[in-house]
């Protein structure tokens, strides 16, 4: 942008409560890096939606995507949407005038968290459905590792992976149970629930592959762990902070790994199965 584009601009955010009350007296410069920050968020969820819709449409058209798969990414595109949208509802919330004059404007938590939510459900299905493309049925053998992955998952427990209000650990302040005791419940009942599939997995006959995932998925939750409390040792540094969101995504890639991998078999590949059986 020209010069003067870019004073337009500067003054257009001049006019915000957040240049009143937080940033007042921010050079030009400093909102050069703020707006183009914001400006390479929004073209990057533009930038997918095409690079999505794209080859969705040409694979549609040539009539390689199945009526089952066309409906789910019909759905993954029109959530991805929605995400814009939602977006844009969480911006707006930060340049909106405060009810109070000792409130800072700053950007609705419950609507950030709805965002990162929502990005966090498309990140899930799509790589659930890429994983059902990639793999249709699980890695089974026999109706024996059949029997097995239905063992492990029903021990295996659903998990998911405050920092500035609780510098310490294992404690919370000075107490045991504090009132924001859920994330580090979360936290400990992920890695003990992962942590007690090891030893389920040794003795059950499973794929080789299945176990290993088991394995992987156990030293993420360790190491998910050990940065969670690094971070809350070290007052959440913003490298340790990022790392321990980055752990978060990557445990939960594992898990949605581990799931798919032992979800039940389709009817045609247990039929399949059965009968083999039967003939031995």
């Amino acid at each position: 942008m020209s010069d003067e584009a870019w004073l337009v601009e500067f003054e257009k955010y001049n006019k915000s409560p957040e240049y009143k009350r937080v940033n007042k007296g921010m050079s030009l410069e400093d909102f050069k890096f703020i707006y183009w920050m914001e400006y390479a968020h929004r073209m990057w969820g533009r930038a997918l939606g095409f690079v999505f819709a794209g080859p969705f449409a040409y694979f549609i058209a040539k009539g390689y995507v199945t009526r089952q798969l066309g409906l789910r990414l019909s759905a993954l595109f029109a959530l991805g949407g929605a995400q814009g949208l939602i977006g844009w509802w969480m911006v707006k919330s930060g340049l909106e005038e405060p009810t109070s004059e000792y409130v800072q404007p700053r950007v609705s938590p419950y609507r950030l968290a709805t965002h990162l939510t929502s990005a966090f459900v498309i990140y899930c299905g799509i790589l659930w459905t890429a994983l059902s493309v990639v793999m249709p049925d699980p890695p089974t053998g026999s109706m024996s590792w059949v029997n097995g992955a239905s063992k492990i998952r029903k021990l295996a427990i659903p998990v998911s992976a405050v920092g500035h209000a609780y510098n310490s650990f294992p404690k919370m302040g000075d107490t045991w149970i504090p009132e924001d005791l859920n994330h580090r419940i979360l936290a400990t009942a992920t890695l003990l629930s992962v942590g007690g599939l090891c030893p389920a997995a040794r003795k059950i006959d499973m794929h080789p592959a299945v176990k290993s995932l088991i394995g992987s998925t156990l030293g993420m939750a360790a190491l998910q762990v050990t940065l969670g409390i690094s971070t809350l040792l070290m007052y959440v540094p913003t490298s340790l902070g990022s790392a321990h969101q980055a752990g978060a995504l990557t445990l939960l890639s594992l898990m949605i790994l581990l799931t798919h991998t032992l979800r039940r078999p389709s009817p045609a590949l247990l039929k399949s199965l059965a009968t083999a059986v039967k003939s031995t």
